[in-house]
C-alpha cells in the first residue's frame, strides 16, 4: 500500500522539472514552518524590536529567507509557464476557469492545464505568499516606525491569513487528486 501511494503522489509531480519539485517541497516545508511559529509569537502593534520574543525572531528572518525561495520559486514558475496560463484572467480569458468549474460542479476533479482552476489557483497563491511576505518585510524594516508599524503589521496578518486558507484547500485538493489516482488504479 506505502509503495504504491508513493508511486501515485510522485505520479502527481512528474511533468514538474526536479528543481522545481525541490523548491516546492522546499516552500511548503517552510511555509509550515512559519505557520507553526506564527502560534508562539507575541507580537503586538506597539511591541519595540528589543522585546521580541526569541520564536517571533526566527519567525521574521525565517520570514526574510522565505521571500528569497519563494521569488526563485516564482522565477522558475513564470519560466516554465508562460504568464497567461497561471493568470488567464489578466488576458480576460477565462474558458478554462469556465470549464473547470463545470467539471467540479459534476463532483469530479478537474485536470491540470493551462489556463485552467488549477494553474490559475497556483498563480493566486504565488501572488498571495509574495504579499504575505513582502508585507512582512516592509513591517520589519518600519517596525521602528511607530505611525505605519501597526498597519504594517495588521496588513500582514491578513495576508498571512489568505495565505493560510490557499496553504490547507491546495493540500486538501492536491490530496483529493491523490485519493482520485489511488482509487482509479483499484
Amino acid at each position: 500500500m506505502f509503495l504504491r501511494t508513493r508511486k501515485t503522489f510522485n505520479a502527481l509531480f512528474e511533468n514538474l522539472p526536479t528543481s522545481e519539485k525541490i523548491l516546492h517541497l522546499t516552500v511548503v516545508i517552510w511555509v509550515s514552518l512559519q505557520i507553526i511559529s506564527s502560534y508562539f509569537m507575541h507580537v503586538h502593534s506597539t511591541t519595540l524590536w528589543a522585546d521580541i520574543n526569541l520564536m517571533s525572531q526566527f519567525h521574521v528572518y525565517s520570514g526574510l529567507l522565505l521571500f528569497v525561495i519563494t521569488s526563485i520559486f516564482f522565477m522558475k514558475i513564470l519560466n516554465r509557464r508562460k504568464a497567461k496560463d497561471i493568470y488567464p484572467w489578466l488576458y480576460k480569458d477565462f474558458d478554462g476557469i469556465k470549464q473547470d468549474s463545470k467539471t467540479l460542479m459534476a463532483f469530479r476533479l478537474p485536470t491540470s492545464r493551462p489556463g485552467g482552476l488549477a494553474a490559475t489557483v497556483e498563480g493566486l497563491g504565488c501572488i498571495a505568499l509574495m504579499i504575505a511576505l513582502l508585507t512582512g518585510i516592509v513591517w520589519y524594516v518600519t517596525v521602528g516606525n511607530g505611525v505605519l508599524s501597526p498597519v504594517l503589521l495588521k496588513t500582514h496578518k491578513v495576508s498571512v491569513g489568505l495565505i493560510e486558507a490557499y496553504f490547507y484547500g491546495h493540500a486538501f485538493f492536491g490530496f483529493l487528486h491523490l485519493f482520485q489516482r489511488l482509487r482509479s488504479k483499484e
